[in-house]
């Protein structure tokens, strides 16, 4: 998906897909995250939540629109269900305003009972326009603190 950065101030509750034209939020369809139990994107829902409040949005009233993502490489199984690094995950805020676009990225270890959700990518909402704030991918700092050393030592090579 590629989300236009200067969108007109009177469309933001829409966004402009190259290609598709303007898109509302679907709430109702999983798109390629249907492998995703209940339980399981409860739980991711919640993490990319908390990881947005590192980049200074407001969480209250925000809905997710997994309708356009994508699977992007990696893949485990958790709770009730499977996860993926997700790319084109979408937020609206309670007008149905889009808030942020990304995609998502986790640090699953079993023996370590961790399973950690971020975004890996993200573009949101200031001002009427829509502006990168993490372009890199990795491990931000603010994740890469919250783990155990022999994993700090592990996941080294992936920070950002």
């Amino acid at each position: 998906m590629v989300v236009l950065r200067n969108m007109p101030r009177n469309a933001s509750n829409m966004i402009f897909v190259k290609g598709k034209g303007i898109m509302k939020p679907n709430y109702s369809s999983h798109g390629l995250s249907y492998c995703m139990g209940n339980e399981l994107r409860k739980e991711v829902e919640r993490q990319l939540l908390v990881d947005l409040m590192q980049y200074n949005v407001a969480i209250d009233g925000l809905k997710f629109d997994w309708s356009d993502s994508c699977i992007e490489g990696k893949r485990a199984t958790y709770l009730d269900g499977s996860v993926e690094n997700f790319s084109g995950i979408q937020l609206f805020n309670h007008n149905d305003e889009f808030v942020a676009e990304g995609w998502m990225e986790f640090i699953y270890e079993k023996s370590d009972d961790l399973f950690v959700v971020y975004w890996d990518f993200l573009d949101i909402m200031q001002k009427g326009k829509v502006i990168s704030v993490k372009e890199k991918s990795g491990i931000p700092d603010h994740i890469f603190n919250r783990l155990p050393k022999l994993l700090k030592q592990k996941y080294a090579h992936e920070r950002v």
